[in-house]
């Protein structure tokens, strides 16, 4: 069988490998990019220096948790330990229907603990706008 006739006619093996040479020689050329590197940057992978380990980040300290405040912690157990009741005692058949209700009392009286802890007046001069 003979090799299909394509629209330019058969190709020149010579004509072909010619080609490739010009395509490749195209891609390699870098001419276009420039001479010179950067400023700072280095022109070998293998020339790179990790920078020194003086410019590291310095957390800044953590306040304390208000150990004091029974206000606060009071709160907490309301409303976080309220709801994880309440959710435990429906999921855990060992619990019985009263630690539904301890629950959901807890999660009332922490709740009803935030809302009076607010300030019960606003300054005059307080413009309701976001605080740092």
């Amino acid at each position: 069988m003979s090799e299909p006739v394509r629209p330019g006619g058969p190709a020149d093996p010579d004509d072909v490998d010619r080609r490739f040479r010009e395509i490749v020689s195209g891609l390699t050329d870098r001419s276009h990019l420039g001479t010179g590197t950067p400023e700072g940057m280095a022109t070998d992978f293998r020339s790179y220096e990790p920078p020194e380990e003086d410019d590291h980040f310095v957390p800044p300290p953590t306040p304390p948790l208000p150990a004091g405040d029974l206000h606060f912690w009071a709160i907490v157990v309301g409303l976080v330990g309220g709801p994880l009741l309440v959710f435990l005692s429906a999921v855990v058949p060992l619990l019985g229907r009263g630690w539904t209700s301890v629950g959901a009392t807890l999660t009332l009286v922490g709740f009803g603990l935030l809302i009076l802890r607010q300030p019960s007046r606003r300054r005059r001069d307080d413009d309701w706008g976001a605080q740092v």
